[in-house]
């Protein structure tokens, strides 16, 4: 199927449509789709310290969430 039929199908299918979850819900993955990635966004500090976190990762340098929230007083 051809992007313009595809867009023809859906353009007749909204035109129609009323129930307010459905269209809710299409509005919001619009948005999303035009914001772009969350990850263009990120400075240079964040980008660094997720790769920080993701070296440490595959050292097996991690805590279980257990001791994380212990450690905060949150026993789990």
């Amino acid at each position: 199927m051809k992007a313009e039929s595809i867009k023809s199908e859906l353009i007749e299918w909204l035109s129609k449509l009323d129930d307010k979850s459905i269209l809710t819900s299409l509005l919001q993955f619009k948005k999303s789709a035009e914001a772009g990635d969350w990850s263009d966004k990120l400075s240079n500090d964040q980008i660094e310290s997720l790769q920080r976190g993701l070296s440490d990762l595959n050292k097996w340098k991690v805590h279980s969430s257990k001791d994380f929230w212990n450690s905060y007083g949150r026993p789990v």
